[in-house]
């Protein structure tokens, strides 16, 4: 019995989203096969297999979970699996009722603080102080002396960044040449970003300040610069919906839009991209430089790629898909809902949804040069 955990190094992190699975509940996996992927406040952090075994599921899709805990348990076979499933099982029965909710210190904490009660959130894992905050709807207050945002020139639409990561330097650069759209103001969650500047934008707090900022009038439109999780981009899209918040697009000069191309809202398009006849494409996506998308082909919403990616015609690409760098895809193919590709991958056939396309690693070896 071997435990999966979070491979991260990132010491500020407690807990995470667990964005995908890539492995089913009780299926054969083989050593450093991509499991899962977990968002952090940080990274988006890929797990992979320690051993080859059997898989069972310790957490599910779209939970938050913590770092230090297995999401999941390999196990030589699946009897070896199905006998620990029906030994929890009966242990589980056979246990007195729990005294209470299990949580974290800091979340016993702030649930006093806050006059949450623990049982009423209905949890059965490990309490976090996220889980407790969320149940209260609170952010963290925001300092005085945050900076105030931009005031935008007259005649501009006036832009509003989610993220000050770097995929807001990349919308920034975009947005430094434009004669329609200015940014006023950055929101990021981590708090270590508050009231600092990027490429000279303030960072005035968190998320949870979008509806008032909106409401006082201080931004016409927002832009979701997250470019390496495509269901983070959702959420924000959601959130965004939800409050009335429109979202602008974001084009490079450089990059090249057929006049009949049909393009929603929200959509990043970088330095040199082609996007050609009869494309379609929706809200929120993030295309990195020197993508390229042949005729007729078809984009949902709120997908992510690396640069370099290349379609030729009629291809059709889901929602909240990821792609790498270097990817080139043959007419016709349709990738499903929720696909991960790797980097330096050529596609000849359709991928379904929630699926990864792995490519194989060649090793290279560096020698000095000879003279």
């Amino acid at each position: 019995m071997n435990p999966v955990l979070v491979p991260t190094n990132d010491v500020n992190s407690e807990h995470g989203i667990l964005v995908m699975w890539f492995a089913e509940d009780g299926a054969e996996v083989e050593k450093d096969e991509l499991l899962a992927e977990v968002e952090t406040s940080k990274a988006v952090l890929e797990v992979v297999a320690p051993v080859a075994g059997v898989l069972l599921h310790q957490a599910a899709k779209g939970t938050e979970v913590p770092l230090a805990q297995p999401i999941a348990t390999l196990f030589d076979d699946a009897a070896a699996r199905d006998a620990y499933v029906a030994q929890q099982a009966a242990a589980a029965a056979a246990a007195p009722a729990s005294a209470g909710p299990r949580a974290t210190v800091k979340a016993v904490q702030r649930a006093a603080e806050l006059g949450v009660d623990l049982a009423a959130l209905g949890m059965d894992r490990l309490i976090t102080v996220k889980d407790v905050e969320a149940a209260a709807a609170v952010e963290a207050p925001a300092p005085a002396d945050l900076p105030g945002p931009l005031v935008g020139a007259p005649g501009r639409q006036r832009i509003l960044i989610i993220g000050a990561a770097l995929g807001a330097t990349q919308v920034l650069d975009i947005l430094a040449g434009s004669t329609t759209q200015q940014a006023v103001a950055i929101v990021d969650d981590d708090t270590s970003r508050w009231g600092a500047e990027v490429h000279g934008v303030p960072v005035v707090g968190g998320s949870g300040r979008l509806t008032e900022l909106f409401a006082a009038g201080i931004f016409d439109a927002a832009i979701i610069a997250i470019g390496r999780s495509p269901a983070v981009r959702a959420k924000f899209r959601g959130v965004c919906e939800q409050a009335g918040i429109p979202l602008a697009n974001a084009i490079d000069p450089t990059a090249k839009i057929a006049t009949d191309t049909t393009l929603g809202q929200g959509n990043i398009i970088c330095a040199f991209c082609h996007v050609a006849t009869g494309v379609k494409v929706g809200d929120n996506n993030f295309f990195s430089a020197y993508n390229s998308f042949d005729h007729h082909s078809v984009i949902g919403d709120d997908n992510a790629t690396g640069p370099s990616v290349y379609t030729s015609g009629k291809v059709t690409i889901g929602n909240r898909t990821r792609f790498g760098t270097g990817i080139v895809i043959e007419p016709d193919v349709v990738i499903g809902d929720d696909v991960a590709v790797a980097s330096g991958a050529v596609l000849t056939t359709s991928v379904p949804a929630e699926h990864v396309v792995k490519t194989k690693i060649v090793t290279t070896t560096v020698v000095p040069l000879r003279r």
